[in-house]
């Protein structure tokens, strides 16, 4: 099939804003059905298209030029004749192939004069078809707030950081839900304190690190995202995820695989500027290969990054604190929330942070690979307990930072 190219004013000019995010949205659920492939690793398959460019194309703010559509769909698998189509329907453009395919069945004398008419008719509704959409939408957003207002309406005001975030997702409304669902995920350290039998039970065997079988960080605005995993997973170990969500917003964070193991979270925690950190583990997993995945969903973020990593000779939590500050300072901490560790507990923290220097752990800490996107960065490291004391993750850093410490054994 031959391609068709927009007209010279561009595609900017001919969708609508709903549109646009419309088609923003099938593009990143392509993406999704693709196994979440990075945009990078997208750039290198399309060849002329940039990351960046490829991303801004799943955005919604603008609707991509055909040339970088088509680069995404390649990219991702799809079939780029049925994307051309979508492209030109979003545009405002006729698809000329309907019409030519009606005029196979028409005599030669007709054949021009209905073309012309459908194609002028398909000029005049497609744009009134899209506005309408787009006013549909707009009415039931407002619908939707002014709900929303009335419901709260006693209420004092929701603080400024959580503005941008959707209705119905302060921290009130969550906390029931989450606290049912994990109840790891809000409970105090005390909460969490092991039985006093266990307290004189020598670990079955010490926990050691085996691998990373998965991690990503994109720029991406989003509610979730499927990674792939990259190295298989021993029958019986367990999974220890650290996520760094940006720009988020308060909700229920749920992990999965495709093999049905649950993930808990055991430690969650948000700084100043909606960055959160999180801690969560699954345990006697099942054997999991290159064709599994996890998939992971939250309410909100403009950004994430996330590590897996794989431990042998752990069986479940033990306690969790967290903490968080701002720039300028000189180190991170998560002291302020008392824990004691016990010889041969394994402890792993993730730090989030944003702009300064990196976080730095001190030398009885092994660090993991960071991953890294512009400013942000998500610090994972880990050691063993050598002695019944108190246990906290302390380093180095001038950046905004969020920490959560998690003690397994």
């Amino acid at each position: 099939m031959a391609e068709r190219e927009p007209r010279p004013t561009g595609p900017e000019t001919d969708a609508t804003p709903a549109a646009a995010e419309l088609f923003a949205a099938d593009l990143r659920r392509l993406r999704r059905d693709a196994g979440q492939p990075s945009f990078r690793t997208m750039a290198k398959t399309a060849g002329s298209i940039s990351h960046t460019t490829l991303h801004e194309a799943a955005s919604g703010t603008r609707l991509p030029s055909w040339p970088t559509t088509r680069a995404y769909v390649q990219a991702c698998g799809g079939d780029e004749e049925e994307w051309h189509r979508r492209w030109l329907a979003t545009t405002g453009h006729a698809d000329p192939a309907p019409a030519a395919a009606a005029a196979d069945h028409r005599s030669p004398a007709h054949t021009h004069t209905h073309t012309d008419t459908e194609a002028r008719t398909a000029r005049r509704t497609r744009p009134l078809w899209t506005h309408a959409v787009a006013l549909l939408i707009g009415v039931l957003l407002g619908a939707v707030a002014t709900l929303g207002t009335l419901s709260f309406r006693t209420a004092t005001a929701a603080p400024p950081q959580l503005q941008e975030c959707p209705a119905g997702d302060g921290p009130a409304a969550q906390s029931a839900p989450r606290l049912a669902a994990h109840p790891a995920a809000l409970a105090h350290p005390a909460a969490l304190a092991r039985p006093a039998a266990a307290q004189a039970e020598p670990p079955a065997a010490a926990p050691a690190w085996i691998s990373r079988p998965a991690s990503d960080q994109e720029i991406v605005t989003g509610t979730g995202f499927v990674l792939p995993i990259t190295t298989p997973v021993t029958q019986g170990d367990a999974l220890i995820v650290t996520l760094m969500l940006t720009s988020t917003c308060p909700g229920a964070v749920t992990v999965n695989d495709s093999r049905g193991d649950h993930y808990e979270t055991v430690g969650d925690e948000t700084d100043t500027r909606r960055h959160r950190v999180l801690v969560l583990a699954s345990y006697h997993t099942k054997p999991l290969t290159t064709a599994d995945t996890i998939q992971v969903s939250y309410t909100h973020a403009s950004k994430y990054h996330i590590a897996v990593d794989e431990f042998r000779g752990v069986t479940a939590v033990r306690g969790s604190a967290r903490a968080h500050g701002e720039s300028g300072g000189t180190a991170f901490t998560t002291a302020t929330t008392p824990l004691t560790c016990d010889a041969g507990d394994l402890l792993v923290a993730a730090v989030g942070t944003n702009t300064g220097t990196g976080p730095e752990f001190g030398t009885d800490w092994t660090t993991l690979p960071q991953l890294k996107i512009s400013s942000y960065r998500l610090t994972t490291a880990y050691q063993i307990a050598t002695a019944t004391a108190p246990c906290a993750a302390t380093g180095q850093t001038t950046a905004q930072w969020g920490a959560v410490l998690a003690v397994f054994h």
